[in-house]
């Protein structure tokens, strides 16, 4: 028995470790294959220059609106001259009651704003609207006794909900008040006209920003009144000064729009990432998700697209100047890239040194005043007659613009149906007027420059000869010894020279603009879509007696222009507050007298241009009058518009 047991046991044992050596195969779990992240999408624009500040009341250049494109968007676009809001739920107005007026008494001595829209101390004889009044129609100048009430202006903006900043922090209406208080600040390099407008601006939930506006100020353009906000929650620990030189604020701002910046390499480039807050995220924006801004300088206009074509996507205007440009535009077929160009607000002019400083003290044209060269309107005609300014157009800047004959780009609403002169290439024209004002080829040689016939205003022989200077950059030189050229061909002798831009513009009186010591300057301007009249009155005119600064405009009339019926007009467009037509009416005549007395020559508006690879596309950026990069979150590859 013990034998067999013994048996029994070592099969159970065996077959034991059969099922241990065999066992039964488990089912299989299965395990899903790790997806293959897809790469991070890359963008790089190359930029003409380095940003000088990212902070929105210190930045000024191209370059600085470019990426700040990136960082806030908005709030406000302006498409087709038209304001767009951006975080906000609609610009303010009259119709709808969420802009409106409310009567107030006003007594002797308070602030309000007169009837050209100026912050003013009521006394009698300030002009105003009363109560009830929109245009100049209806208003009044004010006798210092009789009582007055003035509406006064408030405006309600909405905030879009659920906006952020990129640190995740709520963008709130205190955020747009703060950045009031700070641009209110003396030590904030920013216009006050709109502050000094403005009674009080206030956030009434987290929301709701509420803008009032002092007694008097009749306006449909509330779209001035809504301040960009900033971050108080991080940058409210600074004051007004430290913000200008605060690295944080400058160089690595918060914002809420697309991107937010993760790296500044000076002088190189600046890496931008997809911001995770941005309020428009849930709509796949931005398409990319890594954005570099290069700072590449100016294009190399001898080998164009070589020049760039490994390291950018796209290059802004603020790398392309006129002559790069040109040069591009004809090499463009097969390059990769196409580019996208318009007229911009920037124009070039010829001005005109109608009265220098030296007369200021009276004018005696035998001493040692220059000759009173241009008081003669139809001297000034003269030399726009004389002047190629077509050729200008084909030759230096390749087509790429068309002549210019006022100082607003074209397509403006100002210049429907307005009938301005042409000033076409007319030499013999040019020379009849030249001689109807005096001037004429009294030694019958052409090679010497005209001389005129004596009046009360210029000795009899003085030559026709006068200089011209022009900065020191891009086609300048260029341009200018094409326009002496012309004149030349008309009997007058010009005498050019450059200088660089900052010897130029310095300030009155020693400056050689502002200080009003030039014959003719041919000057870049950037004039903005809105007209403004006040710029060519007689009391703009930069003297010693307001400090080389005009009245109010910092002397832009440093071509010494007066025109009696120009300045009258004037200040009726200025006081025509809602009535749209007579706004239209006195504008219109305005740039139709500027167009006859020629205090400057306009010759073309600088084309704004941008070269995009033929697989990128920016959806609707070419009509915002700011920047092409209006839509930078938009920006897509392989036509995904």
């Amino acid at each position: 028995m013990k034998k067999t047991a013994i048996i029994y046991i070592l099969m159970a044992i065996a077959l034991g470790a059969c099922q241990v050596i065999n066992p039964v195969p488990p089912t299989a779990t299965p395990i899903p294959p790790t997806p293959t992240p897809l790469p991070l999408k890359e963008l790089t624009i190359c930029l003409g220059s380095e940003p000088e500040s990212l902070y929105p009341y210190l930045a000024t250049s191209m370059a600085a609106r470019d990426v700040m494109q990136a960082i806030y968007d908005g709030p406000i676009d302006s498409i087709n001259g038209n304001p767009v809001p951006v975080i906000l739920e609609k610009i303010p107005n009259l119709a709808d009651s969420s802009a409106y007026f409310s009567p107030v008494g006003v007594n002797a001595g308070d602030e309000v704003i007169n009837t050209t829209g100026n912050l003013v101390s009521l006394q009698a004889g300030v002009q105003v609207f009363p109560t009830g009044c929109t245009n100049p129609t209806c208003a009044i100048t004010w006798d210092g006794t009789t009582s007055i009430q003035m509406d006064q202006l408030t405006a309600t903006f909405k905030l879009k909900s659920g906006l952020t900043w990129s640190d995740g922090q709520p963008l709130t209406a205190s955020d747009s008040v703060y950045s009031f208080n700070v641009a209110s600040d003396p030590a904030t390099p920013t216009g006050k006209h709109s502050i000094d407008q403005t009674a009080t601006y206030t956030a009434t939930d987290d929301l709701t920003v509420q803008w009032v506006g002092k007694p008097g100020l009749v306006t449909g353009k509330f779209e001035t009144y809504f301040w960009i906000p900033l971050p108080e929650h991080a940058w409210g620990k600074y004051n007004a000064s430290e913000l200008l030189t605060s690295e944080a604020v400058n160089h690595t701002p918060i914002g809420w729009g697309p991107y937010m910046i993760e790296n500044w390499t000076e002088g190189e480039s600046l890496r931008l990432v997809k911001n995770p807050s941005y309020f428009r995220a849930g709509e796949g924006l931005p398409y990319f998700d890594i954005l570099n801004f290069k700072f590449l300088g100016s294009v190399d206009s001898q080998n164009g697209v070589q020049s760039f074509k490994d390291q950018c996507g796209i290059v802004s205007d603020s790398a392309l100047d006129i002559a790069s440009m040109g040069t591009i535009k004809t090499s463009l077929e097969g390059s990769g890239y196409k580019l996208i160009s318009r007229e911009s607000d920037r124009l070039e002019i010829l001005a005109i040194g109608i009265t220098p400083f030296s007369y200021d003290d009276n004018y005696y044209p035998y001493g040692g005043d220059r000759p009173d060269i241009f008081g003669d309107v139809r001297t000034r005609q003269a030399f726009a007659t004389c002047i190629d300014r077509q050729a200008i157009a084909n030759d230096l800047v390749k087509d790429l613009v068309g002549v210019s004959n006022s100082y607003l780009s074209s397509g403006n609403a100002l210049l429907a149906g307005l009938a301005l002169n042409q000033y076409s290439y007319d030499p013999t024209a040019a020379i009849a007027l030249l001689e109807a004002a005096g001037w004429r080829d009294l030694d019958q040689n052409h090679e010497t420059p005209r001389a005129h016939g004596g009046n009360a205003r210029i000795a009899f022989g003085t030559p026709l000869e006068v200089s011209l200077l022009s900065s020191t950059a891009g086609l300048q030189g260029e341009i200018a010894n094409k326009i002496a050229a012309d004149l030349k061909a008309c009997g007058i002798k010009v005498n050019v020279s450059q200088m660089s831009s900052d010897e130029l513009f310095q300030p009155g009186p020693e400056g050689i603009i502002f200080g009003r010591k030039f014959d003719m300057a041919l000057l870049p301007w950037k004039t903005g879509s809105e007209f403004k009249c006040g710029y060519f009155e007689t009391k703009e005119i930069p003297s010693s007696a307001n400090y080389w600064l005009g009245d109010l405009t910092g002397g832009t009339n440093f071509y010494g222009y007066s025109n009696p019926a120009y300045d009258s007009e004037c200040e009726r467009m200025k006081t025509t507050g809602l009535d749209s037509e007579l706004l239209q009416l006195t504008g219109s005549g305005l740039l139709q007298i500027l167009s006859n007395d020629l205090p400057f020559i306009p010759l073309f508006h600088f084309p704004e241009g941008y070269l995009i690879r033929d697989n990128l596309c920016i959806p609707g950026g070419s009509q915002n009058e700011a920047s092409l990069f209006s839509a930078i979150e938009g920006i897509n590859a392989n036509g995904g518009c």
